[in-house]
């Protein structure tokens, strides 16, 4: 009997050692869970968006407090006011052919998506998995970063749809062959709200796509980041519609957002570009989810490409300075033509797009540090020199979105004198002499206001409060603010009282 024992003993001793050993794990059945578990976590997040345009030359329309047209015969945001609940919608009834995706990312219902998804439209209607189709308004788009923010329809009396952000990842943390999914909506298949995914692999990183060749009018293409080293390359398949669409990585997190395909005629159409979710990035998302504009730093001064004929790159690989713009941060400075640019803060530079880069990621009015390398022209001897300056406003081309703007004082906007080298130019003075003496450059007059009483008008240059010098927004803004009664300002047509 001692015998039997002994043996059931050793045989359950043997099963549950046996129990305890590792299975073993079957690596493309443990690919394929990971995959779709991240799906799982992202796919709420990820919505359709159906743009209907604007009348030709017409600004954007879909703006939060600007007149839109009406969204649907007695459907608002998917609420029906007679029924007094969302009613569904047959995707089939209103079927789009212009269209993209966004994602998630706020919790008052803030959808992250790209600039030229939502530019140039009258109405935006969004379609998620688990909600009625709603209407969505633009709360601000930047067409620098192509990136933009909108969120539901306010409307008195219906009840917004409860939407689900997505985390975010970061960027930073990739390396060529991290596992990226992409999520969207592919040819309008997802206008029922159910977002199509696609896997692949990170291809490279700090990729560019360049305006195409016949282009040359940069005001119909203007230079954006995403034409700079700036994008992540997938090898993902990325379709018509999958613009503004969420890259994750196997955390389900957003590590970028779909922005093009290949652009380059003759090359495969499907090749797949993101905006990468990084610093420069969560600085733009941030400042679009509350309405404002995003500001870029700039410092006024271009590069000697030395480009080689065969490859069109730097010859030396040097960020050599060609030239700076007189009055710019950077010619204040002290930097001069034939210096090279070492490094922004704490960034290194080497050639034009990590210069331009390396100073976008920073805030207007920051004061940086610029390391210099300067070769003496007649003892040949080298010298590393530190510059420091505060940045001006770089101008950025395009219709700016932004409908969180500080209140004009007595009606009156202005901006940084940087910015006349976009889209407003001042009337008398040259730029290069305005940014010298020190000028700061009006961008609105509203109607009925002291400011247009007194004759002021857009693009005119001003240099003083009540004989107070003013050379940016913030200096305009601190000499203006416990101003009372009639304020004489110096302008480029002379002294101008504003009551």
């Amino acid at each position: 009997m001692r015998q039997y024992a002994a043996l059931a003993l050793a045989l359950f001793l043997a099963a549950a050692a046996k129990a305890d050993e590792p299975k073993s794990v079957d690596p493309v059945e443990a690919l394929e869970n990971a995959v779709a578990d991240a799906i799982a976590r992202a796919e709420p997040s990820v919505v359709a968006i159906a743009r209907e345009k604007a009348e030709k030359g017409q600004e954007t329309v879909a703006v939060r407090g600007r007149p839109q047209p009406g969204v649907a015969p007695g459907v608002i945001n998917g609420f029906n006011p007679q029924l007094g609940q969302f009613a569904p919608v047959d995707a089939e009834e209103e079927l789009s052919f212009d269209y993209g995706s966004g994602v998630v990312i706020g919790t008052k219902g803030e959808i992250l998506t790209a600039y030229h998804v939502v530019q140039g439209a009258a109405r935006l209607t969004v379609r998620t998995r688990s909600q009625p189709q709603f209407a969505a308004e633009i709360i601000a788009a930047d067409p620098r970063s192509d990136l933009a923010v909108i969120a539901p329809r306010e409307i008195p009396g219906s009840p917004p749809p409860k939407l689900t952000p997505i985390a975010l990842g970061d960027a930073a943390t990739l390396r060529k062959g991290s596992f990226l999914i992409a999520l969207g909506n592919p040819y309008n298949a997802a206008r029922d709200g159910s977002a199509s995914a696609s896997l692949g692999i990170l291809s490279n990183l700090a990729r560019k796509l360049e305006p195409p060749a016949y282009d040359f009018n940069q005001r119909q293409n203007p230079r954006q980041l995403r034409h700079l080293a700036s994008l992540l390359q997938l090898d993902a398949k990325l379709n018509l519609g999958m613009s503004g669409g969420a890259v994750i990585n196997r955390k389900g997190e957003l590590v970028g957002l779909t922005t093009a395909g290949a652009n380059v005629e003759g090359y495969d159409g499907r090749a797949g570009y993101a905006i990468p979710i990084d610093a420069l990035a969560r600085r733009a998302i941030e400042a679009l989810k509350q309405g404002k504009e995003v500001e870029y730093g700039f410092l006024g001064l271009t590069l000697d490409t030395g480009r080689s004929p065969e490859f069109g790159r730097p010859v030396d690989g040097l960020a050599r300075v060609e030239q700076t713009r007189p009055g710019s941060p950077a010619d204040r400075a002290g930097i001069v033509r034939g210096d090279t640019i070492i490094s922004v803060g704490e960034r290194p530079v080497h050639d034009t797009d990590s210069l331009i880069l390396a100073v976008n990621a920073l805030p207007v009015g920051r004061e940086v540090s610029i390391k210099v390398r300067r070769v003496d022209p007649f003892t040949r001897g080298v010298q590393d020199l530190e510059k420091t300056l505060v940045l001006a406003k770089f101008p950025v081309d395009g219709e700016i979105i932004a409908t969180n703007r500080p209140a004009p004082w007595r009606g009156l906007r202005i901006d940084h004198m940087s910015t006349t080298m976009g889209n407003v130019q001042p009337m008398v003075v040259d730029p290069d002499a305005a940014m010298l003496r020190g000028f700061v450059v009006i961008t609105e007059v509203v109607a009925g206001t002291p400011a247009e009483q007194a004759g002021l008008k857009k693009g005119q240059l001003i240099a003083s409060v009540d004989g107070t010098p003013v050379r940016s927004p913030d200096e305009f803004g601190r000499s203006v603010a416990d101003k009372k009664g009639p304020v004489k300002l110096g302008t480029d047509l002379g002294p101008v009282s504003v009551p």
